[in-house]
């Protein structure tokens, strides 16, 4: 850093925001993600910008000086996207504005927000949007890679909801982008917006909600037939249910939550976890096929409000935690990966977790050519996890996860940008089909074609695309 301290002492005394420095105080804080293995990478700084000019300078700041940018929102990236080692963070926390319009729905956030902001803002309206299972997650980061959330069946992915951003390009310009302005820029954001800029604010048309009847249910999984006939027998409920009814099956050992009875504590079970946006009179109903899958060891389904679902979801547990994933999109649950699977979860291991979403409905109505994210016709996304808390177990949360995802390895169609692990040699290959990445290489080669965003699910602006595929 001594070599360019004028310029980095001139950059700290000019920009519109706060500068950590490393070796600061408060710089181990303000480097803390989700994956806490981001602990090791060290930030030369951290730039928390106040507004879409500051973050411009950031950016020009950077590119001046040769660190290499890491861009964070929430900073829940399992792949450790939002942080960098001997770089540049520009850190979005301090962009929080929300404006509503109820009359039109129309809502005009920062990327600082939380999922779990937005909805207690659009709550007493009757609105939300659709995205965020827990509340921690960022707003910038999860809408860029598309964003699958609590309304994916009935109301799309959260950028089928999106109708304008505000984005800072790699030469510090600010564009407005949408349908009609940037139309093709508009087109790689939706799915692929991280290798483009830095979005500093998001326009989206909310839809109904309010009141839902949503929350757990769970069952003894802990015999591997048992777990195998719940995991098949949900998938095809699941899929077959009405498109305001978006479910979570998940494999995992009871935590120790208030609202698990003691001697469950530990057990492995199986839950379903539920949002449904349909006439609450018709909750008990839709969800009945699923209460009666086995004997029920929690029932907390009812109505609530649609915030309250965070409750449920809440990953306190597991912060602090370095994580390994492993997902993919798939077609079908068969009958011996679903045995396979619950072989190995009959005995779960603390932060360890298995989680398939059915899809389908909305979502799978827009072409797969409307946006860069490409994988609407996916019926399922699979994803498996294992947190542990110290870096000398990484080589056991990551044979965990091998173990468990290689049932369904062979059958996986693609990946999921926002779920990119650690694990992943070439996310970008799988996150985008080949087709879509030629699309999003030439607008990334207009906008950035010294790929100064690169610290992403990374398309490169000069690839050439035929050898990739």
């Amino acid at each position: 850093m001594n070599h360019y301290q004028p310029a980095f002492d001139h950059f700290t005394t000019t920009f519109h925001g706060t500068v950590i420095r490393r070796g600061q105080d408060g710089h181990d804080a303000a480097r803390e993600v989700w994956n806490a293995a981001g602990r090791d990478l060290s930030p030369v700084l951290i730039a928390q910008p106040h507004d879409a000019a500051a973050v411009a300078h950031a950016v020009r700041f950077a590119r001046g000086v040769g660190l290499p940018i890491a861009v964070r929102s929430g900073g829940h990236s399992p792949a450790l996207l939002g942080t960098i080692d001997g770089g540049l963070v520009i850190d979005l926390s301090a962009l929080t504005a929300l404006d509503i319009d109820p009359a039109t729905r129309r809502v005009r956030v920062q990327p600082g927000l939380t999922w779990g902001e937005v909805a207690a803002a659009l709550h007493p309206h009757g609105l939300a949007i659709t995205a965020g299972d827990v509340a921690t997650v960022g707003v910038g980061g999860l809408t860029q890679g598309g964003g699958i959330g609590w309304f994916v069946r009935k109301y799309g992915l959260a950028i089928d909801r999106l109708r304008s951003a505000e984005l800072v390009t790699a030469t510090g310009e600010l564009l407005t982008v949408s349908e009609t302005e940037h139309p093709e820029v508009f087109w790689a954001l939706r799915g692929a917006g991280a290798n483009l800029g830095v979005i500093t604010a998001l326009e989206f048309e909310a839809h109904p909600a309010g009141m839902i009847y949503g929350g757990m249910l769970a069952f003894d999984a802990s015999d591997p037939a048992e777990g195998a006939r719940l995991l098949t027998t949900f998938a095809r409920l699941a899929h077959d249910a009405p498109e305001a009814l978006t479910v979570q099956g998940l494999f995992m050992a009871a935590p120790p939550a208030p609202f698990v009875p003691p001697h469950l504590v530990g057990r492995t079970i199986f839950a379903v976890a539920s949002v449904y946006s349909g006439d609450l009179a018709w909750g008990d109903a839709v969800m009945a096929p699923f209460r009666a899958l086995a004997p029920l060891l929690i029932d907390l389904t009812g109505p609530m409000p649609y915030p309250a679902i965070f409750q449920l979801t809440d990953d306190a547990a597991v912060r602090g935690f370095r994580h390994a994933i492993r997902s993919g999109f798939l077609d079908d649950v068969s009958d011996h990966a679903a045995r396979q699977l619950a072989t190995e979860v009959q005995i779960m291991q603390p932060g360890q977790i298995v989680q398939l979403r059915p899809l389908g409905g909305q979502m799978a109505r827009v072409p797969a050519h409307a946006t860069a994210f490409a994988h609407r016709a996916a019926r399922f996304v699979l994803m498996v996890g294992q947190a542990v808390p110290e870096a000398g177990l990484d080589p056991l949360a990551r044979m965990i996860v091998d173990r468990m995802f290689a049932p369904f390895e062979a059958h996986v169609t693609g990946l999921y940008g926002n779920f990119a692990g650690l694990q992943d040699a070439h996310p970008e290959r799988a996150a985008y089909p080949a087709g879509h990445r030629e699309r999003v290489a030439r607008v990334k080669a207009q906008l950035d074609p010294h790929n100064v965003f690169a610290r992403n699910v990374n398309v490169r602006p000069h690839v050439a695309e035929r050898a990739l595929a």
